[in-house]
């Protein structure tokens, strides 16, 4: 049972007749400052960031959640990736996250240890272990498929700039992500080059207490390629009609 939860049951035992939060003196009498806090701290368990710290693994509601920071999952869920490739360097949380999200997913591991406990709960995956040293000389293969419609996240435990560099000699796909991407500033220079525009999205990850950078790069000649939008919004968000927004 959670917090929140707990609450609402013990005034109802103790004779509350409504716990609505807007007909609860108790919440009526919050400071502004105490309102802020409570809203903060709820935001982070709907994400599962209290979850995740209790279980030392990144999850959300029982269920495997990427390690990437919030804004840009909010934009991963809020768009159709259901006709796209995922290849994916570094394997977990993630791995089981996009079966979910992609149409195929592809993805390579360079912890022995790590792909053994990974493997058993892949379902459609396509896993693969692969040294360090491979990814960053090259010697791996990527699907050609369909370039404008594959992803590419690029968080593996080696050096990036190489890795990303070996990719970009083998395909050039319509999306690239950079994860941590504060720490690969040259990663991000060779990026740029390559006629990719950078979308930063900074924020926080599951059982994470400091700010990082997951970045999103869109393939400027391949920019034509939408993708779909969907109707999700974030944890204690609003949504309205709004009359600034009006055609007429």
């Amino acid at each position: 049972m959670s917090n929140k939860t707990k609450y609402f049951a013990e005034v109802s035992e103790q004779g509350g007749t409504n716990t609505n939060l807007e007909n609860n003196l108790n919440f009526k009498k919050m400071t502004p400052s105490g309102a802020t806090f409570g809203s903060l701290f709820s935001s982070l368990e709907l994400r599962g960031y209290f979850e995740s710290l209790q279980s030392g693994i990144s999850q959300k509601d029982g269920l495997p959640y990427p390690l990437l920071t919030y804004p840009f999952l909010d934009f991963i869920e809020n768009h159709d990736f259901s006709d796209y490739e995922l290849i994916e360097f570094g394997s977990g949380q993630s791995t089981q996250f996009f079966e979910n999200i992609f149409k195929i997913v592809k993805s390579y591991e360079t912890d022995k240890q790590w792909f053994e406990f990974i493997r058993t709960k892949l379902k459609k995956t396509t896993y693969i272990l692969i040294g360090a040293e491979q990814l960053e000389n090259g010697n791996f293969e990527i699907d050609k498929i369909n370039p404008s419609k594959t992803l590419v996240l690029v968080d593996a435990a080696c050096n990036r700039y190489k890795l990303t560099l070996n990719i970009l000699n083998k395909i050039n796909p319509a999306i690239i992500v950079l994860d941590n991407s504060e720490w690969y500033q040259n990663t991000v220079e060779l990026l740029n080059k390559n006629d990719y525009f950078e979308i930063p999205f900074w924020g926080f990850k599951n059982s994470e207490h400091w700010e990082s950078c997951t970045s999103l790069f869109i393939s400027i000649n391949k920019r034509n390629k939408l993708i779909k939008k969907q109707d999700r919004l974030p944890p204690l968000s609003r949504k309205k009609m709004n009359t600034w927004d009006s055609i007429n």
